[in-house]
């Protein structure tokens, strides 16, 4: 063999052992400085070695809410349980008259006197009690001439309600107003007065032709009222 070829196959050994001699466990021909074995195109800086990334710390869940208790409603103040009002007048004579609730022209005549019904009570604040009686009436009325003498009531005359449950309202006149029968805005709550009473009849005799309305506004309240302080 010509020593040429000789020198060309020792050649060719020597560069095949060194190429082998480079290659380590785990890598891959081909791979070089800056891929690692396997992963290519993932740079390795130079420096330390690149951490791995942390792990996503997982978020924990957000404590369960209790679900809000609901607001305690403070005890609401009840009506009375029943709708019936009790008048007293000294001025007029009457005491303790009982009055219904109704917004019937039959029934005022029958009764004499009634509480108009789906206005007031005593018991609401910024309230008209509106109550009104006949004052002459029909025979076998309940109460004849309830309202007949209501004129003569004077401002600072007491005027006494007491509903079913015991509780006693005691008013003091101070207004008096004549007006038409179609005058319905007498009947309605009065700016600046919290609590009033209307008293309303037919006036004057014998045409009865207007409305005597007579007001009177809330002093005091309580079941404890005694008869000396007006009814």
């Amino acid at each position: 063999m010509p020593a040429t070829l000789l020198a060309l196959l020792a050649a060719l050994f020597f560069f095949s052992q060194a190429a082998s001699a480079e290659l380590r466990p785990g890598e891959e021909p081909g791979a070089g400085p800056g891929v690692r074995g396997g992963v290519v195109g993932v740079p390795v800086l130079p420096g330390e070695p690149e951490a791995a990334p942390p792990a996503r710390e997982q978020q924990a869940a957000p404590p369960a809410q209790e679900e809000a208790a609901p607001p305690v409603r403070e005890e609401e103040e009840q009506d009375p349980s029943s709708k019936r009002l009790a008048l007293t007048i000294p001025k007029l004579g009457m005491k303790n008259v009982s009055l219904g609730d109704s917004p019937d022209q039959a029934v005022l005549d029958r009764e004499g006197i009634v509480h108009l019904g789906g206005t007031d009570f005593p018991w609401k604040d910024d309230s008209n009690t509106y109550i009104v009686g006949h004052a002459i009436g029909y025979p076998g009325g309940r109460v004849p001439e309830a309202f007949r003498h209501l004129a003569d009531l004077r401002d600072g005359d007491r005027v006494t309600l007491r509903d079913a449950d015991g509780e006693k309202y005691r008013y003091r006149v101070y207004e008096r107003l004549l007006v038409d029968p179609t005058d319905i805005w007498v009947t309605e709550p009065v700016e600046g007065k919290d609590n009033i009473v209307s008293l309303q009849t037919c006036y004057p005799e014998p045409t009865f032709e207007k409305r005597l309305i007579v007001r009177a506004e809330l002093i005091e309240e309580g079941k404890g009222l005694s008869a000396a302080s007006g009814g």
